[in-house]
């Protein structure tokens, strides 16, 4: 029995792709930081509370792309002796950072929602400024979210898939702000701080779903089917069957290690040639695998469990 590598194509995760990925996050964070600077002057002059706590939602997304750049630094780094995998993790970890971030900002701005609502925190009528401040805002970030979750879907990158469901969830705050200055023109003195607790809950499930995906990979949660696998398995010939089988990664950059029986009589050469044939079939199959380890056992042994 032994082992063969089978490597990953050059075209896979290359310096092209990060490239891609942080010209979409310079872009992103230079509109949120006009987003922010709008938002932060006109709740300055004003003394809205809606529009003050949204400007500072919009601090946290200009500060999760600055994480996503600093990140996107640190895994385009090739891999080295001490991180022989390479550094795509701080990726990973950085879409972590950006749900916990969320996380924070939600029991800020609720804790602040909560206590205008039970103190009746008297709104002024908002003036038109405000509702052009604000709608401009919420054209921003529809924007901003298809656009990024678009090239993050393109690119395979669970940073700016991340990024983009914060800044989904971004739509419906200042959504919420609006119909909230709405509410203000009729006197309705509690709809400020009552839409955005209720608007908070969806933003607090959003981050929930950043970070319990990213932290299953952070944990070497399995990252394909075996099923799938073992059919790709069962479609070359010369492979008795494959046990063992074991998956971990990002979707986009999967390792892949499995053991494989062939007939005890074939020559080293030949089953060196299978491998390489398995290979293709479970890229073909699944085109996200990125590296494969596959152990090789004749087919008189008793397979292990796994």
């Amino acid at each position: 029995m032994y082992h063969t590598r089978v490597h990953p194509p050059s075209g896979v995760g290359g310096a092209d792709r990060a490239r891609q990925i942080r010209r979409v996050l310079w872009i992103i964070l230079w509109l949120n930081a006009i987003v922010a600077a709008a938002k932060g002057a006109y709740a300055w002059w004003s003394g809205s509370l809606a529009v003050g706590t949204d400007a500072l939602h919009s601090v946290l997304d200009a500060s999760a792309n600055v994480i996503g750049l600093v990140a996107l630094w640190l895994a385009d780094r090739p891999a080295d002796a001490g991180h022989p995998y390479g550094h795509r993790r701080f990726e990973i970890v950085a879409a972590a950072a950006i749900g916990v971030v969320m996380a924070a900002g939600v029991l800020q701005f609720g804790w602040t929602a909560a206590r205008a609502l039970a103190g009746g925190r008297p709104v002024a009528p908002a003036p038109p400024l405000g509702f052009a401040v604000v709608g401009g805002t919420w054209a921003v970030n529809l924007f901003v979210a298809a656009y990024e979750a678009r090239r993050g879907r393109a690119l395979g990158s669970p940073l700016l898939v991340a990024d983009a469901g914060h800044t989904a969830s971004d739509v419906l705050v200042t959504a919420a702000v609006m119909a909230s200055l709405v509410a203000s023109r009729f006197g309705i003195q509690w709809a400020d701080a009552a839409v955005a607790l209720a608007v908070l809950g969806a933003v607090a499930y959003v981050a929930w779903r950043i970070v319990t995906r990213n932290l299953a990979v952070l944990v070497d949660a399995a990252a394909v089917d075996p099923d799938e696998v073992r059919a790709a398995a069962a479609s070359v010939p010369g492979v008795v069957d494959c046990h063992r089988i074991r998956s971990r990664g990002p979707e986009h950059h999967v390792h892949l290690d499995l053991h494989v029986r062939l007939h005890g009589d074939l020559s080293l050469r030949r089953a060196h040639a299978i491998a390489h044939d398995l290979e293709d079939a479970i890229r073909a199959r699944i085109p996200a695998v990125a590296d494969v380890t596959i152990h090789m056992e004749p087919d008189d042994d008793e397979p292990e469990a796994l």
